[in-house]
C-alpha cells in the first residue's frame, strides 16, 4: 500500500475499531490502530481517533496528528462549542457525531475522497445507479421554478411535510449564496440582488442538483468561485448561537452566514467540496426515515474537502 491509501486510527473501543476496519478495507486503505498517539505514524495518512481520546491528549501528541493527510473526529457534536473551537485551531475538517455505530457508508466515501483527490459529486453518498436530476439557475424566477421541481422530488421519494420544508429553505439558501454571496465574497463586494425576478445575476450561474435512494434525499449547489472557507462556516456556526438563534447580519459577510447556520440546522449531513478561487459544491443530506420527533438540531456530520 502507498502511503496515501493509509489510515491512523486511535480508539480503544473495540466497537469502533470493528466498523473502521471493515469501512476502510472496503475504501482499499491499509489500516493501523493504537490506543495512543505514541509510537503511530501520522504522517500523510488518513487519521481518525474518538472524542473522548483526543479530549486527554497534549499538545505534543496533538501536533502530531495534524502531520496527517486529514483528520476525522469521530463522537464529537456540532452543538458543543468546545468541538467547534477546535476545528477551527486544529485540523479538524471532518466530525462525526455517531462512534458507536457510524454508517458505514459515510467512512467509506470519506477515506477515498481524502486518498484519491475526486471530491465532487452527490452521487458518492447515494446508492449506485439513482437517477440524479440537474438544474442551471442565474435568475430569481428560474430559482423558484428549481425549489417546485425539488419539493415534487421530496414528496414523490415519500419525505414527510416538515423534511420537505427543510429541504425547500435549505436549497433556497444554498442557491443564494451561490448567485449573490460567493461572487461578493470573491470579488470583495457587497452581494446584489435582483430588483425582478426575471433578472439575471450576470454570468453568476449556479448548478443545482437533486437526488434520493430511498434511505437519504441529496442536494447539492455548485458555484465558480471557491470561495466558501471552513472558518466562514465555524464563525457563523458559533456567532448564531451566540445571539441565540437570531443572529444579526454581518456587513462583512452580507448576511450570508445566517443561511448557512440555518442549514447546519436543517441537514443530516453538511459536506463541502472546495478548490479555492476555481470551485465550490456544497452537498446536504436529508434523513427520510427520520421522524419529526427524532429531528437532529444540528447536523450530524461536517465534512470540508479541499483540494
Amino acid at each position: 500500500m502507498s502511503a496515501s491509501s493509509r489510515a491512523v486510527c486511535v480508539t480503544s473501543s473495540v466497537t469502533l475499531r470493528r466498523t473502521l476496519r471493515r469501512a476502510f478495507h472496503a475504501a482499499g486503505t491499509q489500516v493501523e490502530f493504537a490506543d495512543a498517539v505514541s509510537g503511530t505514524d501520522p504522517v500523510d495518512a488518513v487519521v481518525v481517533i474518538d472524542q473522548p481520546t483526543y479530549a486527554t491528549l497534549g499538545n505534543d501528541d496533538r501536533d502530531a496528528l495534524g502531520k496527517g493527510r486529514a483528520l476525522i473526529v469521530m463522537g464529537a457534536s456540532l452543538e458543543d462549542d468546545l468541538v467547534v473551537d477546535a476545528m477551527r485551531r486544529e485540523r479538524w475538517n471532518h466530525v462525526i457525531r455517531d462512534a458507536e455505530d457510524p454508517d458505514d457508508a459515510e467512512l467509506v466515501v470519506t477515506s477515498v475522497k481524502l486518498t484519491s483527490g475526486d471530491i465532487f459529486g452527490l452521487e458518492k453518498y447515494l446508492a449506485w445507479g439513482v437517477k440524479v436530476n440537474d438544474a442551471n439557475v442565474q435568475s430569481y424566477e428560474a430559482k423558484r421554478e428549481a425549489l417546485l421541481a425539488v419539493t415534487a422530488s421530496a414528496r414523490d421519494a415519500g419525505a414527510r411535510r416538515p423534511t420537505i420544508a427543510r429541504i425547500e429553505s435549505v436549497v433556497d439558501e444554498l442557491l443564494m449564496n451561490a448567485m449573490y454571496d460567493a461572487p461578493a465574497v470573491a470579488s470583495g463586494t457587497a452581494p446584489v440582488t435582483p430588483n425582478r425576478i426575471s433578472d439575471q445575476v450576470g454570468d453568476s450561474e449556479a448548478t443545482l442538483r437533486w437526488a434520493s435512494d430511498g434511505r437519504y434525499f441529496a442536494v447539492s449547489v455548485e458555484d465558480r468561485y471557491g470561495a466558501l472557507a471552513k472558518d466562514v462556516i465555524l464563525d457563523h456556526l458559533q456567532r448564531a448561537r451566540l445571539e441565540r438563534g437570531r443572529p444579526r447580519a454581518s456587513p462583512q459577510n452580507g448576511g450570508a452566514g445566517l443561511g448557512l447556520y440555518f442549514i447546519l440546522s436543517s441537514v443530516t449531513r453538511f459536506i463541502a467540496n472546495v478548490v479555492p478561487g476555481e470551485r465550490t459544491e456544497v452537498v446536504c443530506l436529508f434523513d427520510l426515515k427520520q421522524g419529526g420527533r427524532d429531528s437532529d438540531t444540528c447536523a450530524r456530520s461536517l465534512h470540508v474537502f479541499r483540494t
